[in-house]
């Protein structure tokens, strides 16, 4: 009887969890945990099966972190180097080369803090990684719900992302979660008036990423909307009063606002004391191929190129083709977002995706993973079955084949 009642009891108990993580005050964990798992599941085995079952490339820069352990090494692949280095030995900076100082400093940071408990810096970085996306999706949840008023397209705003089929590289040796993590905080932290806590994931966030200064201009677009100014209002005498009063009151909340740009000046004066270079994160794009034409001439050029290949032998360009693709996307998707979200969304992706298409489309479907609003938008425009189940498949299904490539040593992003 006494295993009974212990049975009876555990089953009870399994049946108030369930009750709980359905209930709605916990959606803003259970769904975006339901999203990583989910997700993560198909990219760790896609990754694991494709080291496994296809003949890896070899030659040189194809190196192998710790082939003893396929589990954690198929997540180091090209650019991982950078970061791994970094965390073991400091940045590098030769003019001409690709160097390190081209990668910003807080995910090599918290790689170095956590290697002593994780055994090695590649662990570290996985660990990193995945924890960083965790948060990020639930700040992303938060701020979709915030500003849609649901649920439901805050579920599909973080399956979305994470299911997209370059959000592999949310697990790998990259930077993609921890600038997710930072700019969603930092969003979500504006549209909730909390000006301390947007600035210090503002600085985290501009300390990040290149393109991570550009939350400053978001936080101060919310600070202007909660002070009766918009865009829209411009020609309004009533609103230039009401920010004239905002600004006599409240100036204290600029003055920490003003400080997001911080991250990224401290790493320009480390540049500045250790290379004699504060710029040179940009200096040694050129290293890269990465030439500052604008967006209408690279766009131009890959297209052209395009036309001249053969889709029928298959001997195109492949990752230009999708990066254009990414492109596009977003680039359209600009106006919808600026007209549902908000001239700061708006105005934040259109710079998000302009800026690193200025010096070339390489890697822009890797740059889109973290375009938040884009997901957003797509998550509205979701609550339509038809698209909803298209995006799910169509994203997932191309998942796992980017991870398989991605692996396999063959440029994706």
């Amino acid at each position: 009887m006494q295993a009974v009642r212990q049975f009876n009891q555990s089953v009870h108990g399994v049946g108030t969890l369930l009750h709980k993580l359905n209930d709605p005050r916990y959606h803003w964990v259970t769904r975006p945990l339901a999203a990583f798992l989910i997700t993560r599941a198909i990219v760790f085995f896609a990754a694991y099966i494709a080291e496994i079952a296809i003949p890896g490339i070899s030659g040189d820069g194809l190196y192998h972190v710790n082939p003893s352990n396929v589990w954690l090494d198929v997540w180091a692949r090209w650019d991982s180097g950078f970061y791994l280095r970094i965390a073991e030995e400091g940045y590098r900076f030769v003019i001409g080369q690709q160097s390190s100082v081209a990668f910003f400093p807080v995910y090599p940071l918290s790689m170095n803090l956590l290697a002593p408990f994780a055994g090695s810096n590649l662990a570290a970085g996985v660990l990193v990684s995945n924890v960083y996306l965790f948060f990020g999706l639930i700040f992303l949840y938060r701020l979709t719900e915030t500003i849609f008023k649901d649920s439901g397209t805050a579920t599909r705003a973080v399956f979305y992302i994470a299911a997209f089929p370059t959000a592999f590289f949310f697990s790998a040796v990259y930077t993609e979660s921890t600038f997710l993590l930072f700019s969603t905080a930092t969003a979500y932290f504006a549209r909730k008036h909390q000006w301390g806590w947007a600035a210090v994931t503002g600085i985290l966030c501009s300390a990040s990423r290149i393109v991570g200064f550009l939350v400053a201009g978001l936080v101060i677009y919310e600070w202007l909307m909660a002070h009766g100014w918009t865009l829209a209002t411009i020609y309004k005498k009533q609103a230039w009063a009401n920010l004239w009063d905002g600004i006599r009151k409240d100036w204290p909340q600029l003055l920490i606002i003003a400080l997001i740009p911080l991250g990224m000046v401290s790493y320009m004066v480390f540049l500045w004391r250790t290379f004699g270079d504060p710029l040179a994160f940009n200096t040694t794009q050129s290293a890269w191929g990465r030439q500052m034409l604008g967006p209408v001439a690279i766009v131009l050029r890959d297209l052209g190129g395009l036309l001249r290949q053969n889709f029928l032998t298959g001997e195109i360009w492949y990752h230009v083709l999708l990066d254009l693709g990414a492109f596009f996307a977003v680039l359209f998707t600009t106006w919808a977002i600026w007209r549902r979200m908000g001239a700061g969304y708006g105005i934040y992706v259109l710079l998000a995706i302009l800026i690193p298409m200025s010096s070339g489309s390489g890697s822009l479907t890797r740059y889109v993973l973290v375009i938040f609003p884009f997901f957003m938008m797509l998550a509205h425009w979701g609550r339509h079955t038809v698209l909803d189940r298209a995006l799910l498949v169509g994203f997932s299904v191309f998942l796992g084949i980017f991870t398989t490539i991605f692996v396999n040593w063959i440029f994706i992003g």
